[in-house]
């Protein structure tokens, strides 16, 4: 009977050991697993503020803050890195930030920036907009001999350019003046509008590049009939020439108004149905010129079912809100114009 009662406490301690040693063996996995997890574990970053903010033009971005920590809570915050693009221009940019732990693990956040207009005040509907209208451009060094006031040499437009771009003027595209128009957003201050009317070969060969080596942005109002297939292939190497319309076939006399272009003297079907053809080659133009400037009510309406934003004529004048759309004014740059003129013509001086 001892014998027995002694197997039978041999045999519970030794379950008893196996037991505890499963025990421990649970409990160093588990605790094990726990440590290989915050080994694994990544680091966390916590954003300050909204991860979509809005900025106005022109303002300078300020840093809402942030935290990280890694798996056991340990504080990161001084070790997050971050790429702030720079916010020079209109539309979205993001702002990525990255944090890595001792282990090596990293972790990563996003915040969007939209940058925009503000809303609209009087003053900046009182100041309105000058769009300048030149034409054709020539090599000072070698002037033609046909030189006229339509003509500006490339001393001169250069000379304008660099002024404009040393005084940090804004070019706004052609939505922006839409908006700006209906009274939705403010423009900066120093806002200007560049067009080129009927894309000479002059303006092609000297006023492209100028254009492009200060970095602004012009339109090209393009007679389809006349060159349009070759300033949609050339533009396609250009950088900062948005093209418009000129018409694609209505660049010619035959009516009775204004300058005499035929334009006035068609229907309102057979003009919106040269204005879509002219839309169709450029790609989508957005603002469009009337041949020699003359228009009529019928021609507007034209203008507005082709599916244009704005549209120019050559009356003198800078643009504001609550003008009409269809029949805008332009600042004409002639050749010849001295610095000092133009900053008088855009309000400079």
């Amino acid at each position: 009977m001892e014998k027995r009662k002694r197997k039978r406490g041999s045999a519970g301690l030794v379950i008893l050991i196996l037991v505890l040693l499963a025990a421990l063996a649970a409990g160093g996995y588990y605790i094990w697993q726990t440590m290989d997890q915050v080994r694994t574990t990544p680091p966390t970053i916590t954003l300050k503020g909204s991860p979509n903010m809005t900025l106005y033009y022109g303002k300078k971005y300020k840093e809402p803050g942030y935290a990280a920590e890694d798996a056991q809570h340990r504080n990161l915050t001084s070790s997050v890195t971050s790429e702030v693009p720079e916010m020079k221009n209109t539309g979205t940019y993001t702002i990525r930030y990255e944090v890595k732990d001792s282990q090596g693990n990293s972790a990563t956040a996003e915040r969007r920036i939209t940058v925009t207009f503000p809303p609209q005040t009087e003053e900046g509907a009182e100041r309105g907009l000058c769009v300048l209208m030149y034409h054709d451009v020539y090599d000072a060094s070698a002037p033609p001999l046909d030189v006229d006031t339509n003509k500006v040499s490339t001393a001169e437009l250069e000379e304008q350019l660099k002024f404009l771009t040393s005084e940090g003027y804004y070019f706004p595209s052609w939505k922006e003046v839409r908006q700006y128009l209906d009274g939705k957003i403010d423009l900066p201050e120093k806002s200007i509008v560049l067009t080129f009317d009927d894309g000479d070969k002059g303006f092609q060969e000297y006023g492209v590049p100028l254009i492009e080596k200060y970095d602004v942005r012009a339109t090209s109002f393009v007679i389809g009939s006349k060159n349009g297939d070759e300033i949609v292939k050339k533009a396609r190497s250009w950088n900062h020439i948005i093209l418009g319309s000129h018409s694609y076939d209505m660049h010619k006399p035959g009516g009775m108004v204004g300058h005499g272009g035929i334009m006035t003297a068609l229907s309102v079907d057979d003009m919106t149905a040269d204005l879509e053809k002219s839309r169709e080659q450029l790609g989508g133009a957005e603002a469009f010129a009337y041949p020699f400037g003359d228009t009529t009510p019928d021609c507007e309406t034209a203008a507005e079912q082709a599916g244009f934003l704005v549209a120019f004529t050559t009356v003198y004048g800078s643009i504001h809100p609550g003008d009409d759309p269809y029949l805008l004014k332009r600042i004409r740059i002639n050749g010849g114009t001295s610095l000092e003129e133009y900053k008088s013509e855009i309000g400079a001086v």
